[in-house]
């Protein structure tokens, strides 16, 4: 792991495309961009979930394939711990290696688990941050935390509200595509359809209903109030 340095670009919701039709997808809560061209992937999570080390190795396998030969490397922020990840630990790490000779592979990329709890018992700015993070302070003393927090609060409405847009004119195009009058109707139905089709994917793949309907969310871009 090198320190991010320099300038980076960020955008949330970055979507993987997973097929031609351009229907089918995944989305991450930040892809951001180093001036080398380095991508990290990251991902905040409320819950301790056990679909956590299905989910991260498969943005894992997506970020690799996305990104042309550049490292992506995966963050994901757990304000829950998950043992079998972290192994008591406030960071772990997890590469591709060689079994025999531990050697890491020449990619370099990773997938790295951050327990929040933990960090926050810290008395640094990235303790401070994590207990922000964390929803237990609302008003950093540290001034680069509060340049992050600054953002947050200004950006979350438009982020929550730019996501649930983006959604409701998809429905709207399908709806238009199809040159009917009722355009959105239409597209609703479609759009029921096309979750229908993936609900019994997720669970032909072996995923438990919960865990398939959290992916659905994920997917079509709705916010829950307590969810990731």
């Amino acid at each position: 792991m090198q320190p991010i340095v320099g300038d980076v670009k960020v955008r949330t919701q970055y979507q993987y495309f997973l097929s031609n039709d351009g229907k089918t997808t995944r989305n991450q809560d930040l892809e951001m961009t180093d001036e080398n061209g380095a991508l990290k992937y990251i991902e905040l999570q409320n819950r301790a979930e056990a679909s956590i080390d299905t989910r991260s190795a498969e943005y894992f396998g997506l970020g690799i394939g996305h990104s042309k030969g550049k490292p992506a490397d995966q963050i994901w922020l757990l304000a829950e711990d998950v043992d079998s990840l972290l192994d008591a630990k406030m960071f772990s790490r997890h590469i591709l290696n060689d079994e025999a000779t531990g050697k890491a592979h020449p990619n370099n990329s990773g997938i790295l688990y951050v327990s929040l709890t933990r960090l926050a018992s810290e008395d640094t700015p990235a303790g401070e941050l994590a207990l922000f993070l964390l929803g237990r302070i609302s008003d950093p003393t540290h001034d680069v935390v509060k340049n992050v927090a600054d953002v947050f609060k200004a950006s979350f409405n438009t982020f929550r509200d730019d996501k649930e847009v983006a959604h409701m004119l998809t429905l709207k195009e399908r709806g238009w595509r199809e040159g009917r009058q009722e355009g959105l109707h239409e597209g609703r139905h479609e759009g029921v359809n096309v979750s229908l089709e993936r609900l019994t994917e997720l669970l032909e793949r072996g995923y438990s209903l919960d865990e398939a309907k959290r992916i659905i969310r994920e997917e079509e871009g709705i916010l829950e109030g307590s969810g990731n």
